[in-house]
């Protein structure tokens, strides 16, 4: 048997819960968002010691080039969409709290506009914790309005953040 009389009464007492989750959530988010954008970088000169491509499947089972993921000798790592870098010895601008890659520059061209790591504009990642903090201050207002939401609103509320977490730390996990 269930602990809760009704759905109604599982909502109210695991509301609270939902919105700190979410909170904590939007918080972290904030605060990758907040060292790869506002606070001062660091920068270093590295060595590219080896690359990896990847690949996507394209049409008649061809395989698409879409982007170039790098390794330096000081442990960074970064990608770029689509264009290789000739050069192994760059200089590398990165966050202050995680470590994050922000400018690539080598002595003849500057790559910074091609990342497509972690945060980077260019990458998928970046509008993906978008659309998270975004969803997060819209579920955050309707659960906590005054006014009354279905039990099918809660669920969706809930489904639909826990789909774009899952899909957030996915692209942490790939990139």
């Amino acid at each position: 048997m269930s602990k809760y009389s009704s759905e109604d009464e599982f909502m109210i007492k695991n509301k609270s819960v939902i919105v700190y989750l979410f909170l904590i959530i939007a918080f972290i988010i904030s605060v990758l968002y907040f060292d790869y954008f506002v606070l001062p970088t660091s920068k270093t000169n590295d060595i590219i010691t080896h690359y990896a491509i990847r690949t996507s499947g394209g049409k008649n089972g061809s395989k698409q080039k879409v982007s170039y993921h790098y390794y330096t000798q000081k442990g960074f790592t970064f990608s770029t969409a689509k264009d290789y870098i000739e050069e192994n010895d760059i200089e590398i601008q990165y966050s202050l709290l995680f470590k994050s890659v922000t400018e690539v520059r080598s002595k003849s061209k500057d790559y910074t506009n091609l990342l497509s790591n972690d945060l980077s504009v260019n990458g998928i990642q970046f509008y993906f914790c978008g659309v998270l903090l975004l969803s997060i201050a819209i579920s955050v207002k309707i659960l906590l309005s005054k006014k009354g939401f279905s039990e099918n609103t809660f669920y969706n509320i809930v489904c639909f953040n826990g789909f774009m977490i899952f899909v957030c730390l996915y692209m942490t996990y790939l990139f």
